[in-house]
């Protein structure tokens, strides 16, 4: 059953132009509900090539991680810190921003994390690193993952 309903995703969306494929991908990854390791995911399951699927939809993600990070820089720059703030910037500082950003953004959102980190007042320039390397890792892990299962079902 799982199968047939498989194959008939992937025949409605090879009907599909490839423009549209990809824009659906860069959507899904751009929010931060779902991000890029969702849009692989379904991207993978409807049949868009592997190839294409893993760079749009970190892609997405990333260019959502550098408008999160923009916006987290204004804001913090009017506001005063609290203590929480001071907490979650005790605990970062302590495992440092790109071990933190890796470790968050299987739970949470990377942009999340980026928007948070950026309001704080850390260092951007090491948020959008860090946050294209998870969002890159988190895409292709959970790539390879659908992969594995699509590999199974079929």
């Amino acid at each position: 059953m799982l199968h047939d309903i498989i194959d008939g995703l992937q025949q409605f969306v090879d009907t599909l132009p490839l423009i549209l494929q990809v824009l659906a991908l860069v959507v899904i990854s751009a929010l931060p509900i779902f991000e890029g390791d969702v849009a692989v995911a379904v991207g993978l399951v409807a049949g868009v090539p592997w190839p294409l699927a893993v760079p749009v939809s970190a892609g997405g993600t990333v260019l959502a991680t550098f408008a999160a990070v923009a916006a987290g820089a204004r804001l913090g720059g009017r506001r005063t810190k609290g203590e929480r703030e001071k907490k979650i910037l005790a605990r970062v500082e302590k495992w440092g921003v790109p071990l933190a950003m890796l470790l968050s953004g299987f739970f949470l959102s990377v942009t999340f994390h980026a928007f948070v980190m950026s309001s704080a007042g850390l260092n951007r320039s090491l948020i959008l690193v860090s946050g294209v390397c998870t969002a890159v890792f988190n895409v292709v892990f959970v790539a390879l993952l659908t992969s594995g299962i699509l590999a199974f079902i079929f």
